[in-house]
């Protein structure tokens, strides 16, 4: 991955404000809407994020020995996040329409498949070498820095302002997804047996990319979300989800059958089909689906998800 096209993206637009600051956040609204050059809307969108005290960086041209720029623009000596929570801060990114995935994709160098790799895995380390963890961890490194930049060339009363448009989103969301819990309560499968039980066609893997997904979205909490499985206490869940991956992992934990459940009501209320490795699991299974344990039979089960 190329970091200098991470951070060189914006130096059209550090120039201008660095030569002319602006003294008001009028003024700095028209001159990042206005840059010279680039004028791509990708890099556009980035420039809205990166764009005050900015310092190239080049292969050729190295930073200045100094500590601001250290501290600047330096690569994090130790990640801030892992990278379930760099999966969730993308899907959050991409969810507000800020940036499409293809700008986002185009501006940390990183290939599709490579993205969809790595967003694809679970685990706080899964994924540690792909650059998409890299490229993801500067990248927010730096557009909260600007966020928090942003703030202090705002008026009183606009800053105020956008604290309640924020507040008014997040209760909005919130209205929104304990709605979204209720209903999802209310759906009836009809495989289910009379203790709530059903077949479980989905295995580990399959689970934590669903929950790490739906959480990522940010609609409901994660306490809300135990609550919606049935008041499962939160070290299960974290149990689960730091498991490393394997399709038996964490089997006989509690949240792979409620959370399975969870989502096939999901499913099932947003009137989508199964999906082809749903189908191909049912076919593998029969009507018993995957077993609630660690027993023999994953081994066999294993090699056949995995083409061995």
């Amino acid at each position: 991955m190329d970091i200098s096209k991470l951070l060189n993206a914006v130096e059209p637009i550090a120039a201008t404000i660095e030569s002319n600051p602006p003294t008001t956040w009028e003024e700095l609204g028209q001159t990042l809407e206005n840059p010279s050059s680039p004028s791509e809307a990708d890099i556009l969108a980035i420039n809205r994020f990166l764009w005050r005290s900015y310092k190239p960086l080049t292969n050729s041209e190295p930073a200045e020995d100094t500590h601001e720029d250290k501290s600047e623009h330096r690569e994090p000596e130790r990640p801030k996040w892992n990278c379930n929570q760099i999966r969730v801060k993308i899907r959050k990114l991409l969810s507000t329409k800020e940036m499409t995935q293809t700008a986002f994709l185009d501006l940390l160098d990183i290939e599709p498949k490579e993205f969809r790799e790595f967003m694809g895995l679970t685990g706080p380390i899964a994924g540690e070498d792909n650059s998409t963890y890299l490229g993801g961890t500067i990248f927010f490194d730096h557009y909260e820095k600007r966020e928090k930049e942003k703030l202090k060339y705002m008026k009183p009363k606009d800053r105020k302002r956008k604290a309640v448009e924020q507040k008014e989103v997040k209760t909005k969301r919130s209205k929104d997804g304990a709605e979204l819990l209720k209903r999802i309560e209310e759906v009836e499968l009809p495989d289910m047996d009379d203790d709530g039980t059903v077949p479980v066609f989905d295995d580990c893997d399959e689970i934590r990319k669903k929950i790490n997904y739906f959480l990522g979205e940010g609609m409901v909490t994660k306490a809300a979300f135990l609550r919606a499985l049935g008041d499962v206490n939160s070290n299960s869940l974290r149990s689960f989800m730091n498991l490393r991956c394997g399709a038996n992992s964490g089997a006989s934990n509690v949240v792979y059958r409620t959370a399975y459940v969870f989502f096939e009501k999901k499913r099932v209320l947003e009137g989508k089909e199964k999906s082809v490795k749903r189908l191909a699991n049912e076919d593998l299974q029969g009507p018993d689906g995957f077993p609630l344990d660690n027993s023999p039979n994953w081994h066999f089960i294993d090699k056949v998800l995995n083409g061995y």
